[in-house]
């Protein structure tokens, strides 16, 4: 193909992803609004900004890129965002209509970069959910390393976008979404004339410091009270089994079980979620953040104890779990399926499913995709653990394991 055809392709390209996102706009909306009681700044007009922008947000749900796409209506972006969306369904279908730049999460990310800096080099505006990953627990995480360097090196407008209260409106480890109060803001608009004065760090610190959003501080802070999220079907607690997965009463793993407000344990053990996201009053925990640290704390007694013991064991397991082996151009291929197993042995902690084995130590990049996947690459390839949805299967404590080992 000549050079004259592939920027025929490339016009005609750009032409029907703009009347697709024209399209979107005349319903996304109302749809947000509907659903999730959506709203957004509407004295901001990000066409107004000269130049490529890069939008950067504090990651609290699935649907940030809609909210952010319903707020910039006038100014089609480019989703930085995980290559298992294109390896989804409805991928090629995305892929045709939508501008992405996929991202490997569980591998290194330089290409990702370097592709988003030439993209907004040549006028795109970009989408960069700057934590890498959405929240678990409501509590911002710390914004990616090298995303300071990103944003000088792509001379475009930085906007930092918060988005308020979305993460229970969907949070990560639920089955349903709920409709309470979502509002999106701009927190920053900073030009790179600006940004060229500042160091990476400075950049760095700047972002984390405009998109702080604590869910709990905020819903605490209300002055007519917190906001009150009504499920769309099911229970506040369903799912929850997904991200915490310690019995804060006998302390076992892996006997979790939610069903509609409630979540408990085999044991006995029964707590009730409110449909503010926070536990009834008088339990052991406020919040699933707290949860969540007594998880980490627990699991790293158990490591360490295995580890102290120089003995043999399983830490955990789970049924219902297929490995992939990503390939390139958005394919897999099944490589094992059956039951995913943790264990201690010969000194190194080990994960087993099938007949394939990796040790944590040789991993990099460990990490997950929404709740039920996880991504990691190693020296023979690039992965991915996925569960069976009916199962319910915690995946996150493998990575919160391989966190700890690593104190990352």
């Amino acid at each position: 193909m000549s050079k004259s055809d592939r920027k025929a392709d490339k016009e005609i390209e750009a032409k029907r992803r703009q009347r697709f996102w024209d399209a979107v706009q005349l319903v996304l909306g109302g749809w947000l609004k509907n659903r999730f009681n959506f709203s957004f700044d509407k004295s901001f007009e990000p066409a107004d900004i000269e130049g490529p922008l890069l939008v950067a947000i504090n990651h609290a749900s699935a649907y940030d890129p809609l909210f952010v796409g319903a707020a910039f209506r006038n100014r089609p972006l480019t989703f930085i965002a995980s290559e298992s969306i294109l390896r989804g369904k409805w991928g090629p279908f995305l892929e045709k209509n939508i501008s992405f730049i996929p991202h490997r999460k569980g591998a290194r990310g330089s290409r990702t970069a370097l592709i988003a800096m030439k993209r907004m080099k040549k006028g795109e505006s970009v989408f960069l959910a700057v934590e890498g990953e959405q929240t678990w627990n409501g509590r911002p995480y710390p914004v990616m390393p090298y995303t300071g360097k990103l944003v000088k090196g792509s001379g475009a407008t930085l906007v930092t976008y918060l988005l308020e209260g979305a993460y229970l409106s969907a949070p990560r480890w639920s089955l349903s979404t709920r409709k309470g109060k979502v509002y999106g803001r701009p927190a920053g608009v900073y030009s790179p004339e600006e940004l060229r004065n500042m160091t990476d760090e400075e950049v760095e610190q700047l972002i984390a410091k405009d998109l702080s959003f604590d869910i709990w501080e905020w819903q605490k802070s209300r002055p007519d009270g917190p906001v009150r999220y009504k499920c769309k079907k099911g229970g506040n607690a369903d799912g929850l089994e997904r991200f915490v997965f310690t019995c804060p009463a006998c302390g076992s793993f892996g006997r979790l079980n939610s069903q509609g407000d409630s979540i408990g344990c085999s044991c006995g053990f029964k707590i009730r979620m409110e449909d503010t996201g926070f536990f009834e009053a008088g339990g052991p925990f406020e919040t699933v953040a707290e949860w969540e640290g007594s998880d980490r704390k627990k699991i790293e007694e158990r490591m360490e104890g295995l580890q102290r013991a120089s003995g043999e064991d399983v830490v955990f397991t789970d049924d219902g779990v297929v490995l992939h082996r990503i390939e390139d151009g958005h394919s897999d291929e099944e490589a094992a399926r059956g039951k995913l197993t943790l264990c201690f042995s010969d000194g190194k902690f080990i994960l087993n499913i099938g007949d394939c084995s990796f040790c944590l130590e040789d991993l990099s990049n460990m990490t997950m995709v929404l709740a039920d996947r996880i991504v990691f690459s190693d020296s023979s390839g690039y992965y991915e653990l996925l569960s069976d949805k009916k199962s319910r299967a915690n995946m996150k404590k493998y990575v919160v394991a391989r966190e700890l080992l690593f104190k990352e």
